[in-house]
């Protein structure tokens, strides 16, 4: 078993526990987050996949007024092209809107028991390798790999990892020939104060005020007919620009398509 010699600095208990607690309120934060997409995340998504078409309609529109004031006709391939690119970035956040409403989905919920032994070993790996407790771990890339790891199943409730990864991080100390592990912060202090910060900027932020909305019926309501209400408008927006659309087509905007 492994022993951490801590420093003879008296803050360094509340250092520590200030440590803990600012990664135990990250974890919850992260767990409203994906209660609260569970929640909403269709009808967020749903919102969101009608607002970058009303952003495509938009650039089209600019596209075929360029054509329109130039006096020139509109290359259909070029206006994909030039669609294709200006929508990348707007893709690829709903790409990502919808892999992280299918991970919330099937985030599974564990037994009040496991919870407490993942927290078990969160905690007993935090005093070994954490990276604002042990140095070494910064500059070491497979001990800062393992620590990115265990993050992940810590805030993820995944058992069977946490508890493989105990192993590996006592290996890898092992391997490094580390049997005890001197502990010393330098600007303590200043270190406690910012973790204060931290705790309090979690606490009275997003996602961790989403517990409060989610524990409430009536503002899940709310929050739902709020969702549905942007849904309509942006529907409705939609409609009107396939009108300008339809116009500009009709009126004055010529089209051709290149023939393979």
């Amino acid at each position: 078993m492994r022993e951490i010699i801590k420093t003879d600095n008296v803050s360094y208990s509340k250092y520590e526990e200030l440590l803990t607690k600012r990664d135990e309120l990250k974890k919850k934060a992260f767990q409203y987050y994906r209660a609260y997409i569970r929640e909403f995340g269709d009808m967020i998504l749903e919102i969101f996949q009608i607002k970058i078409e009303c952003i495509k309609k938009k650039k089209t529109i600019e596209f075929y007024q360029r054509a329109i004031n130039q006096g020139s006709v509109v290359d259909r391939d070029a206006l994909n092209a030039y669609l294709i690119k200006e929508m990348e970035e707007y893709q690829k956040q709903l790409d990502d809107m919808i892999n992280d409403n299918k991970a919330s989905k099937s985030f599974e919920r564990i037994s009040e028991m496991d919870m407490l032994r993942i927290k078990s070993i969160y905690r007993k790996l935090a005093k070994l390798i954490h990276p604002d407790i042990n140095p070494i771990v910064v500059d070491n890339e497979n001990l800062m790999d393992l620590w990115n790891r265990i993050v992940i199943a810590y805030q993820c409730n995944e058992l069977k990892e946490i508890q493989e990864l105990e192993v590996l991080v006592h290996k890898a100390l092992e391997q490094l020939g580390v049997d005890e592990i001197e502990i010393d912060i330098p600007d303590i202090n200043i270190k406690i104060d910012e973790l204060n910060k931290e705790i309090h900027d979690i606490q009275t932020t997003d996602p961790f005020l989403y517990k409060y909305l989610l524990e409430d019926e009536n503002a899940v309501e709310e929050k739902k007919q709020s969702l549905a209400q942007e849904l309509e408008e942006y529907q409705n927006y939609a409609k009107e620009l396939d009108d300008v659309i339809e116009t500009l087509v009709s009126g004055g905007v010529s089209i051709v398509w290149r023939m393979n």
